[in-house]
């Protein structure tokens, strides 16, 4: 008789055979999903009867094709969709496209997709400079156990070098949440999500403007600022714009930035800056 190992290689390889067109659909129109906020399937659990109907079934096939011979990696079909025009157009508005395809099904514009909760926290310990880069390895874990009768976990927020890894080490546990992650959408642990809920409430910008992990990461940006540009208020936010940004203010952000970094300080800037759209969609 088979081994348990045997069995789960047999299965695992006919499931990625190139003979098993289903698989290498399904995960191409969850990198598309990734990419453009919703697959060209609407529905990246069901490819059944029930499921969406593919708005681009051709386009689904040749990524499919495309997957398998790039030797199933995900890398190369990440760069071969982020290289096409679809994913480079511009994401603005026209009246025309707007009245025959609102939901931008047909691809006319580039949709802006609001960052993930986890990619959220990450970029605010990168422009901090607070992101422990470590690869491999134990994750890291923002709770603690205790045993009364059962097993339980305590939230907790620490702090620490070795707690700012980027968010994919975070140890889940299925009862174990963040509030910051939590008021961005993160999904229940305990809870299966193929489609990831995007809201805006008032909870999410007072949680980057208030939540603890927050509050630390505007004082080490500030500190980050006055370290690599030791004098001129100007050019300390110069700095920051380009950090959070990656461009430079413009004359008018300036003139309303000066006042507010002289009176209430750089790591209140830094705030602002965490809560804008700029920062939290990618357009």
């Amino acid at each position: 008789a088979a081994t348990d190992a045997q069995r789960r290689g047999r299965l695992a390889r006919w499931i990625a055979s190139p003979d098993n067109p289903l698989f290498a659909r399904v995960m191409a129109n969850r990198v598309w999903h990734y990419h453009f906020g919703i697959g060209l399937v609407d529905t990246p659990n069901d490819f059944g009867f029930n499921g969406g109907r593919p708005t681009h079934p051709e386009l689904l096939d040749w990524l499919a094709l495309e997957l398998i011979r790039g030797r199933w990696s995900l890398k190369h079909l990440h760069r071969t969709i982020m290289c096409s025009n679809t994913y480079r157009q511009s994401g603005a508005l026209s009246p025309r496209a707007l009245a025959v395809d609102a939901q931008n099904r047909l691809l006319w514009r580039k949709t802006p997709l609001r960052l993930e909760a986890e990619e959220v926290r990450d970029a605010i310990l990168a422009v901090s400079g607070e992101l422990n880069s470590q690869l491999g390895g134990p994750g890291y874990k923002d709770f603690r156990t205790f045993t009364f009768n059962s097993q339980f976990y305590e939230l907790i927020d620490p702090e620490g070098f070795e707690y700012q890894r980027r968010s994919i080490y975070r140890t889940w546990v299925r009862s174990g949440t963040n509030p910051l992650l939590d008021v961005l959408d993160c999904p229940d642990p305990s809870t299966m999500a193929p489609v990831r809920a995007v809201t805006t409430t008032p909870l999410q910008a007072l949680a980057l403007l208030n939540d603890g992990f927050v509050l630390r990461m505007s004082r080490a940006f500030a500190a980050r600022l006055r370290a690599e540009v030791p004098h001129g208020t100007a050019a300390q936010i110069e700095r920051a714009y380009l950090l959070a940004y990656g461009r430079p203010p413009a004359a008018e952000e300036l003139q309303l930035a000066v006042p507010l970094v002289e009176q209430h300080g750089l790591h209140a800037f830094r705030r602002v800056l965490f809560n804008s759209n700029e920062f939290l969609y990618v357009d």
